[in-house]
């Protein structure tokens, strides 16, 4: 995975959007102030770390920003979101418990921000039951294992973020996806970004020494977007827990399912006469590395 001994750094030429960084540095500085330990997770996550920090395409936009709170308990959880509420710039949304509304003076339209929390609000399951009925479920699983890798991104010289890695990312992308295909296929496009520029991601070098991954560039003819592939599964493998990469294989190893995410994917490759084949292939790599 990428050397974090030091904070990444955005691109001098793609700095993060303004109104995105306002928005996370609010929820890290309050977040701080109470010692309760969050990273940038979702499309934003996807976003910094492919596009400022690469300087690669990162595929779709988005002006929604998700964070993830490692939780004791669910007070920890309602002091987090009450503290967000104590700045004017934040309101809370009528109907979702762990949404709020970020819109700093002259902003026409609010950003959507969620707050998900994990850890100890869990089932023995990986979900999250919503106080005070505990009659709302949530699946959280994947949280813990993309939390444990994070990585450190410096957004400015008085503040640097913890952000989902590209491998913790693709975790939690690929159970969002499964949790909410029949919906909304946009996880599956997002996965297919990962998926095609792993490998220049910082990971070039990786692909040519790392003996393993030189042998799976050799297997798809040295296409490096398919050993890239690999090198996410392998990476992936590296940081899920047991009961996390039996889930994770399940899926992965569920033909129906699969099926659907390749044409999922091949959606977003309109301009490939083999976008179906190509789909199959990266999903196929990724399995091959995650498998080992």
């Amino acid at each position: 995975m990428t050397n974090v001994s030091r904070p990444l750094t955005p691109k001098p030429d793609r700095p993060i959007d303004p109104l995105t960084l306002m928005v996370i540095g609010e929820i890290h500085q309050a977040a701080d102030r109470l010692g309760v330990p969050v990273f940038v997770v979702g499309a934003v996550a996807r976003i910094i770390l492919l596009e400022n920090v690469h300087g690669l395409s990162a595929g779709r936009t988005t002006t929604d920003v998700d964070c993830a709170f490692a939780l004791d308990n669910w007070e920890q959880f309602h002091t987090i979101k009450a503290a967000l509420l104590g700045n004017p710039q934040f309101n809370a949304s009528e109907h979702v418990a762990h949404r709020v509304y970020f819109r700093p003076p002259g902003l026409k339209h609010p950003y959507k921000v969620d707050l998900i929390p994990f850890g100890g609000v869990e089932t023995s399951r990986s979900t999250i039951a919503w106080p005070p009925d505990m009659a709302i479920m949530m699946n959280v699983v994947g949280f813990s294992d993309a939390f444990g890798a994070a990585v450190s991104v410096e957004v400015s010289p008085r503040l640097s973020i913890s952000v989902a890695s590209l491998p913790g990312i693709a975790i939690l992308k690929l159970f969002a996806w499964a949790d909410r295909r029949q919906e909304n296929p946009k996880d599956a496009l997002d996965l297919l970004a990962l998926l095609r520029s792993y490998h220049e991601a910082g990971n070039e070098n990786r692909i040519y020494e790392d003996a393993d991954a030189w042998a799976a560039l050799e297997a798809v003819d040295h296409d490096p977007e398919l050993a890239g592939a690999w090198l996410l599964g392998k990476d992936v493998s590296t940081i899920v827990s047991a009961p996390t990469a039996s889930i994770l294989e399940a899926l992965l190893k569920n033909g129906t399912t699969s099926d659907q995410l390749i044409e999922d994917m091949s959606r977003a490759m309109k301009g490939r006469e083999d976008a179906m084949d190509y789909a199959y292939r990266l999903l196929d790599q990724f399995t091959k590395g995650f498998a080992g």
